[in-house]
């Protein structure tokens, strides 16, 4: 199919698997030697929705208010923790996210929690699953920085739970796939009753994980294998048969491997900071010298309510004593997400380049990018901007 070749060819698919979910099994997704996920044409098909509700080229903000901020739509921002120490401990930072998600299952508001954890019988892929209680949300909590097939099952598991309604917590791509997909089969409009994204910073790809797990020497394959969390930031941890745990830090991991191989859409991603959900959390580190410090600690979240009913699921949630609050100035999170901070005033100059070498491929309104990026440093804009160019005809000519 012309669309889906075309995002291909330019580097733009997230291996999401939602053009499966609506060929009726005439796409399939498929991991390529990158170690990413892409979509494999069985035979043509022309279904009109595919390059329509592609989260790689198209991103419709709904959650838009006179607010602008660079962080976008903010009700209310707050610092954020589990009351339980051990769900605390576990998660990749403060357990907001998954302590939300309990909330919601144990006062039935949802009857389910679509997110994605660790397959049965692998340490290594992804996929999507829905947890119903407590311990499915402790068992698949924490991050997974590699690739998911997030949505080539969604249909079947709508259809197989016609009657009940679902949180969905994913990275802010997801969240845009799910309301593309929604936005497409009005049929299923009343499944998703809250939307929960993660902050982001790209999507590495399998090999990169391999090539961190090659630096601990071992030969085996791991038994299992921890990204981040029991700690905070936690280590990035390999379990194997002969009892050996080998282990290396957030900053080795993810800053000298896991981050330094992500695809070419994940550089001009034009939301890594969950504009489109109720709730958005990421990583409230403490701060030094104006950044980050990874330092071992207890975690903690940031959190960004940017809908009402979003900021009525926090209070609640905190009344109800899952989760302790404590004030933020909004104005505190640049020094704490330094590199989001940055990304927001380059990615509007980045995402410029690649409409006008694409012929305008990429669908996105509501972002606030290009508003962002004028307030910026334009010299550096300019710059970052022929860097993308660069990069981006060099990969072009390299996928043919």
């Amino acid at each position: 199919m012309a669309k889906i070749s075309k995002i291909i060819k330019n580097d733009l698919c997230l291996g999401c698997g939602l053009c499966e979910a609506v060929s009726n099994g005439i796409c399939k997704m498929a991991l390529t030697q990158r170690g990413f996920y892409e979509p494999k044409m069985i035979r043509d098909n022309r279904n009109q929705y595919i390059g329509r509700i592609c989260p790689g080229i198209t991103i419709h903000n709904r959650n838009q208010s006179k607010h602008l901020s660079v962080w976008g739509n903010v009700v209310q921002v707050s610092n954020a923790w589990s009351t339980d120490n051990g769900i605390r401990r576990q998660s990749s930072s403060g357990g907001v996210t998954s302590a939300l998600a309990i909330y919601l299952l144990e006062s039935h508001q949802v009857d389910g929690v679509l997110h994605v954890g660790v397959q049965e019988n692998t340490y290594l892929y992804n996929k999507l699953y829905v947890s119903r209680n407590r311990k499915d949300i402790l068992d698949r909590n924490a991050s997974r920085y590699a690739p998911a097939e997030v949505f080539n099952h969604i249909i079947d598991i709508f259809e197989a739970n016609a009657q009940e309604t679902f949180a969905f917590i994913g990275k802010p791509c997801d969240i845009a796939g799910m309301q593309n997909f929604i936005s497409a089969y009005p049929q299923y409009r009343h499944k998703v009753k809250y939307y929960l994204a993660i902050f982001c910073a790209g999507m590495p790809s399998y090999k990169a994980t391999e090539k961190a797990l090659a630096t601990f020497g071992k030969k085996e394959k791991p038994q299992t294998l921890r990204y981040r969390g029991d700690g905070w930031p936690g280590y990035f941890t390999a379990t194997y048969q002969d009892g050996a745990s080998c282990r290396m830090t957030y900053n080795e991991s993810w800053g000298k491997i896991l981050g330094r191989d992500l695809g070419f859409r994940c550089k001009i991603c034009p939301d890594g900071i969950g504009l489109l959900a109720d709730i958005a959390s990421g990583d409230s580190w403490n701060t030094k010298s104006g950044y980050p410090d990874f330092t071992e600690a207890d975690g903690k979240n940031f959190c960004f309510m940017r809908t009402e009913k979003g900021l009525k699921l926090f209070k609640e949630a905190e009344e109800a004593g899952y989760i302790i609050t404590e004030a933020l100035n909004e104005d505190n999170v640049r020094d704490m997400q330094r590199y989001q901070y940055e990304r927001r005033h380059l990615v509007g100059w980045r995402i410029a380049v690649v409409q006008c070498l694409t012929g305008g491929i990429l669908d996105f309104h509501g972002l606030g990018f290009y508003r962002t990026a004028l307030n910026g440093n334009i010299v550096r804009g300019i710059k970052d901007a022929f860097g993308t160019a660069k990069r981006f005809i060099k990969l072009r000519k390299k996928n043919g």
